[in-house]
């Protein structure tokens, strides 16, 4: 049936496109390597097309269309045909072997209702200011595929999502409406990068209450403004938080998956000052509930923010760092707070032909780390080379640390077409 789904959404983009004014093609092919370093063997071998087709037509209205078909020598990132259970129905992928998947990543049509922006589809809805450190940027789930490794965009799931930019003289509002039900994408137990745990040895059932589709939507609301230097926004999100409330029932052998539905409320300021620039993003989460193997399930109200600072005072460099922390309340079976801070320097060479970057994510709790490291080096206008490192370390009881067996050596190229 997904197949059938699938197939039947890119007729349909493709015999609108007949009509359009203009058409669009471009998109990107990527092979990348990843060789383990501790095990000796290769983590993945693979080959990922990225085509894109936007249709223009009369009156302003745009179709856009983003696919991914991906495959997998080694199968180790997701072995198997894993089975979705973190993904409702229209969302889900299709493996038509252990090796292969396809994807309709995107697929949303913009047009403006007067001065009011509107887009409708499978999209990312992006909140915030800090780099990879979620406080508000949750809207949409993520796949944790291979983990926290690849960039943001490719690791947020899109979702069929609604929303509208509204101009209020200074201020901008933006209102998101998201009744598709799919949550953050954990590999199942015997991949590469699970973060589930089994301890049954395969014979458990994992069980996903995901939230329900429509009757529980997440909705939200951005105020924006630009104010004497300041980039500000007021954010707030009834959304479910979409990181699972593991619980395991030894007797049965099961293994649960459930989600709460929480208030978000939000800011984000940024400014620069020279060649500095500030960022703050906070959120405040009104519900947050843990499982505990003495208390049950635990629930507790949530503080987090992200304090950045970039600069850019040195000739095509960029230094930034950013520290995070969440804040709970007291008594609980888990950290009553949770530190973590980036360290990010990036450095183009040649006139922008060659850039390296260093990437360093380290949290206090479990002192682990990751470490990235990448070398760029544009070879012609669409063609790429890129090589590089990530490096795992600290405690196994650590999100970090538990896959420091898992750092890799990198090789890749991608062509534009």
């Amino acid at each position: 049936m997904r197949r059938q789904i699938f197939a039947f959404m890119v007729m349909t983009l493709m015999s609108q496109a007949l009509w359009a004014v203009d058409v669009g093609f471009s998109g990107i092919g990527q092979w990348n390597s990843g060789y383990e370093v501790n095990t000796g063997e290769w983590q993945t071998n693979q080959l990922a097309i990225k085509p894109e087709i936007t249709a223009r037509f009369d009156g302003g209205t745009k179709v856009t269309a983003k696919l991914l078909a991906r495959w997998d020598l080694e199968d180790k990132l997701e072995p198997g045909r894993p089975a979705q259970p973190f993904r409702s129905g229209i969302n889900r992928r299709i493996f038509p072997d252990n090796h292969t998947d396809l994807e309709l990543r995107e697929l949303f049509v913009d047009d403006y209702l007067g001065n009011t922006f509107v887009r409708i589809g499978k999209q990312q809805i992006v909140w915030g200011q800090a780099d990879g450190l979620r406080v508000l940027d949750v809207i949409n789930p993520l796949n944790h595929r291979e983990f926290i490794l690849p960039e943001m965009e490719d690791r947020r799931i899109p979702l069929w999502s609604a929303q509208a930019e509204i101009p209020l003289d200074s201020w901008s509002l933006q209102l998101v409406w998201v009744p598709d039900s799919t949550v953050t994408e954990a590999p199942e137990p015997g991949a590469a990068y699970a973060l589930l745990d089994d301890p049954f040895n395969g014979a458990g059932t994992l069980t996903v209450d995901r939230p329900q589709a429509f009757s529980e939507s997440d909705y939200g609301a951005r105020l924006g403004r630009y104010w004497k230097g300041w980039d500000l926004t007021l954010n707030y999100l009834y959304h479910t938080i979409d990181d699972p409330i593991v619980t395991v029932n030894p007797s049965e052998q099961a293994i649960r998956a459930s989600y709460n539905r929480s208030h978000l409320f939000g800011i984000t300021a940024a400014n620069a000052f020279g060649d500095y620039t500030f960022r703050l993003e906070a959120g405040y989460e009104s519900e947050r509930k843990f499982a505990s193997s003495v208390h049950g399930l635990q629930s507790t109200d949530e503080l987090s923010y992200v304090l950045g600072l970039d600069y850019s005072g040195l000739t095509d460099t960029l230094l930034s760092g950013q520290f995070f922390q969440s804040v709970r309340d007291k008594g609980l079976d888990v950290p009553r707070t949770e530190e973590s801070a980036t360290l990010l320097l990036r450095r183009d060479f040649m006139n922008q032909v060659v850039q390296l970057e260093s990437l360093l994510i380290y949290s206090f709790e479990n002192r682990d780390a990751l470490w990235q490291l990448s070398a760029d080096y544009q070879l012609t206008t669409n063609v790429q080379l890129n090589a590089g490192v990530d490096l795992f370390s600290g405690d196994r009881e650590g999100q970090l640390g538990r896959f420091r067996d898992r750092s890799r050596l990198n090789v890749g190229i991608e062509l534009g077409f």
